[in-house]
């Protein structure tokens, strides 16, 4: 899977973002990005090495982080989480597809799973920007008030 630089690049955003979220979000940006980079790190290790069978173990790892996003979507209750679930359900059924017909090219496949996960990490990137910015924003109000 890590044979081009391609997919450590994506590796280093992800780290960045959901470090950023980890660091500065809320509850809920900290779960995400908690679960999305295990999701990351359990993809190497199920890694099928036949080219021509399909990804059970990717979809496995995909499918519990998409319930976990789903869940926490409907926890928070936040447009982000649910535009992060979505992406994430999306990246699910195209393995399925993926699995159900064969014609579909597997760089498609996979440039499709890459610009949804782009679509997660952006909507981690806007809930970790707008907790700092509530936090900002909370804090001058605190401050006008002790003034």
């Amino acid at each position: 899977m890590y044979h081009t630089l391609t997919p450590w690049l994506s590796l280093a955003v992800a780290v960045l973002i959901c470090g950023f979220a980890i660091w500065k979000g809320d509850r809920w940006a900290r779960f995400v990005a908690i679960v999305y980079l295990s999701g990351w790190i359990a993809t190497p290790f199920v890694i099928i090495r036949d080219p021509i069978s399909p990804e059970w173990g990717i979809m496995a790892v995909d499918i519990v982080v998409m319930a976990l996003l789903v869940w926490a979507s409907l926890r928070a209750r936040r447009l982000w989480s649910l535009f992060a679930a979505a992406c994430q359900m999306m990246a699910v059924a195209s393995h399925i597809v993926s699995i159900i017909d064969l014609r579909i090219y597997i760089a498609t496949v996979i440039l499709g799973l890459t610009v949804l996960s782009y679509g997660v990490l952006i909507a981690l990137l806007v809930a970790t920007l707008s907790a700092v910015r509530a936090r900002r924003v909370s804090d001058d109000r605190n401050r006008d008030a002790r003034a």
